[in-house]
């Protein structure tokens, strides 16, 4: 009876051990089943990441081994260790007996997918919790084992099996591998962001689209934006869409003829001002209404060269400028009424006073006629000269070219009494007499120093009336020492007389005083006077017509090394009258 009571007991124990061993395994089984998971996150841990885990941790019921047997390390990235014991494995082996669950090939599967690869069978039910629980818990084990390999040796197993070696990884736990980057193609002219400070135009220009079919805009005298119908000239040119400024190449035409004004490019242009602020680049043509034109050639607005033409196409001045605006070298070419040319004036700038330094040469019926020195522009009043009869000499001369007031060497005396202006263009020197209570001389003179005893001299004076109240009273003086004394010959228009004569302390000598009749008709507004001096002789000219009977002698024109003050001579009668200076040269023969 005992007999069979134990066996019942020993049953009972088993069928109890087995069915917990069972609950176990599945829990087992539920945690450690291998299952494909994303493996991105295993690369990038963030601390969210990390706390959940931690919390997740502390779930995880702790698998204690069975009867305090040896253990077995399955070294395996993907599974939690797994306690195995022997008669586990004794249990596997048998076959399951009639009427008992089907237990065996469940623990059989979970033995056989410790060994085995990629050969993983689920089970039949897991929980949606236990597969979050899952994934979780291998993400920590693989994360763990990415920053810190464990250093701890590994256990052995029991004597009756085996060492198990570890497992190779598999696909699922290897991470996978970086991709080369294929190189991009090289693009042109491309500007990337955050580099505009220093990225070149040319990126931006690419983008740009070219511009479309030339347009016409006009323009008044001014320069200011116009209609057609009141147009001065128009421009035809690519013009900025916003800010209408013309791009490239530009082209002016007068409007009344359509002949061309302007040809070239801007380096700066302004809308606004743009006879003043704009600047050219490059070769570009300016030309005047009746076909005269200046070509110059510009480096980013500032002037290189200029030649200039007029408008029967002759060529009339080179220059090339420096970087300061002023001429290093030039040449210009003179020319007769008649268009022929008769002259150049060829010169730069002198290193030493800093000026414009050339020099002036004139030739008559292809001779040398002259050679003139000029600094910053006026000529030193004095030069060589050849006569008509080809005998060279020098000179002493006032042409106006500058005024006067330029000169030291020249003197106006009396200026309180007269008003002057002088006409650069037209290389003359106008003189108005002032409201004043009597008629007042006056004199524009210089010191000439050169031995005038038995030499052939000559001096001439050339005037021009005016057009309103000329001055009647007009000649040359020499001699000159103060408004009391000087010596001079002289024509009344008004009278039709000449004079010749000299004051000593304010008194005449009563030389050769208002001859009348012996004056020659005056044609038209220009008076050239002519003191002339042949051997022993004096001879006085009006318009190159000798006067007879003035056969004056100045003896102390005689005197050696004498310095002369030599010049104009005119006077009014009252106030606002007039007389224009136009050449004076004193020919030392």
């Amino acid at each position: 009876m005992m007999k069979y009571l134990y066996k019942i007991a020993f049953v009972f124990l088993l069928f109890s051990f087995t069915a917990q061993s069972q609950e176990k395994l599945k829990t087992l089984v539920a945690i450690s089943a291998w299952k494909r998971v994303n493996t991105l996150t295993l690369f990038e841990t963030t601390p969210e990441l990390e706390k959940a885990v931690a919390e997740v941790k502390k779930d995880i019921p702790t698998i204690k081994p069975i009867d305090n047997q040896p253990t077995t390390v399955v070294a395996n990235s993907s599974e939690t260790a797994v306690p195995e014991t022997n008669s586990k494995r004794s249990k596997r082996n048998k076959k399951p007996k009639k009427g008992e669950p089907d237990t065996l090939t469940e623990q059989t599967i979970a033995s056989d997918i410790k060994s085995k690869k990629n050969s993983f069978i689920p089970p039949k039910e897991v929980s949606t919790e236990t597969e979050s629980l899952e994934n979780e818990s291998v993400a920590v084990s693989r994360s763990k084992k990415r920053e810190k390999k464990p250093t701890e040796p590994k256990e052995i197993a029991s004597t009756e099996t085996k060492p198990v070696s570890a497992p190779k990884k598999t696909e699922a736990t290897v991470p996978p591998k970086k991709k080369t980057p294929e190189p991009k193609p090289k693009v042109d002219n491309i500007v990337t962001d955050n580099t505009l400070s220093f990225q070149p135009v040319e990126g931006v220009k690419a983008d740009l689209k070219p511009l479309g079919g030339s347009e016409k805009m006009y323009f008044s005298k001014q320069n200011r934006y116009t209609s057609k119908e009141k147009a001065y000239f128009y421009r035809v040119a690519q013009f900025d869409p916003s800010s209408r400024q013309p791009k490239g190449w530009v082209e002016d035409f007068y409007t009344d003829s359509n002949k061309p004004k302007f040809k070239g490019q801007y380096d700066r242009y302004n809308n606004d001002d743009e006879a003043n602020n704009n600047k050219f680049d490059g070769t570009c043509e300016f030309y005047e209404e009746d076909g005269a034109k200046r070509i110059c050639k510009y480096n980013k607005g500032r002037l290189e060269s200029e030649s200039k033409f007029n408008k029967e196409g002759q060529t009339i001045s080179q220059a090339q400028y420096a970087f300061d605006g002023r001429r290093k070298s030039f040449t210009e070419y003179i020319f007769d009424k008649n268009g022929k040319q008769i002259g150049t004036l060829i010169g730069g700038i002198d290193p030493g006073s800093g000026l414009e330094k050339a020099t002036q040469q004139l030739f008559l019926n292809d001779k040398f006629h002259s050679a003139i020195e000029y600094i910053g522009g006026c000529p030193s009043n004095q030069g060589e000269f050849m006569s008509e009869t080809g005998v060279k000499y020098n000179a002493v001369f006032q042409d106006f070219t500058c005024s006067p007031d330029n000169d030291k060497l020249w003197k106006f005396s009396n200026s309180s009494n007269f008003t002057t202006t002088h006409f650069k263009d037209k290389n003359s020197f106008s003189v108005r007499s002032t409201p004043s209570p009597q008629a007042q001389a006056g004199f524009l003179h210089t010191p000439v120093s050169h031995d005038f005893y038995k030499k052939p001299f000559e001096i001439e004076a050339i005037f021009e009336l005016s057009d309103l109240r000329s001055m009647p009273e007009l000649g040359i003086v020499w001699q000159y020492m103060d408004p009391k004394n000087y010596a001079y010959f002289k024509i009344n228009t008004a009278k039709k007389i000449f004079e010749i004569n000299d004051i000593e302390e304010d008194t005449p000598d009563d030389l050769m005083k208002g001859v009348k009749n012996q004056l020659p008709e005056l044609t038209d507004n220009q008076v050239k006077l002519t003191l002339k001096k042949v051997g022993d002789d004096f001879f006085y000219l009006v318009n190159d017509q000798a006067l007879p009977f003035a056969k004056v002698k100045f003896p102390r024109l005689e005197r050696d090394s004498k310095t002369w003050n030599i010049g104009f001579y005119f006077k009014a009668s009252t106030s606002n009258e007039s007389i224009i200076l136009k050449h004076l040269e004193i020919k030392l023969l």
